[in-house]
């Protein structure tokens, strides 16, 4: 009994610990792929989250479209984009990263010592007000078309800007590179 109740709080703290070493890396990683794939990993044990908190649809969303779809479009604007130049700069360390660091471990030390005391297991959760297809796909699609439609359409034109963004700069630098070569 006590078995059946564990494993999937194991799993979850493994996937909960993954996810922010994989973060942590997505941010120190030298090398912009190398980040772009700790990405992925940081996606996937957010996955594997959902999986266990019983959110299927959120899940699988969250593996199809941004550890498929929005990270293969990360890559493809990082390779369009060229980062040589900033891959073979030297790493140093600055007194913001140290101080940045700091902060986080302070963060995540104040957030442990919060969720630990007001930790009072499943029946001190109060689940009144979730709604009952809270987590559905009929649930989601409503939310999203009828009350976050606007922020919605706001993020793909972000998304749109960003890649045309990324190609313009692509083009500068190889109109550059052609007119100092010749």
């Amino acid at each position: 009994m006590l078995a059946e109740i564990m494993i999937p709080v194991i799993i979850f703290f493994m996937a909960v610990f993954f996810a922010m070493g994989s973060g942590i890396m997505v941010v120190c990683a030298k090398n912009p792929v190398h980040s772009a794939l700790w990405m992925v990993s940081t996606l996937f044990s957010t996955a594997i989250i959902y999986l266990l908190l019983h959110f299927d649809f959120i899940a699988a969303i969250q593996i199809i479209v941004y550890a498929g779809a929005i990270m293969m479009l990360i890559v493809y604007v990082i390779m369009l984009t060229s980062v040589d130049e900033e891959v073979r700069r030297r790493y140093k360390t600055k007194l913001y990263q140290i101080v940045g660091i700091a902060f986080v471990v302070i963060i995540f030390v104040e957030m442990v010592k919060m969720g630990s005391s007001h930790l009072t297991g499943w029946e001190g959760l109060e689940w009144k007000h979730i709604p009952e297809t809270f987590g559905s796909v009929r649930y989601i699609a409503h939310e999203l078309f009828s009350k976050y439609v606007f922020p919605f359409e706001v993020v793909s034109i972000l998304l749109l800007a960003a890649i045309a963004g990324s190609v313009v700069l692509a083009k500068k630098d190889k109109k550059n590179q052609g007119d100092t070569n010749a």
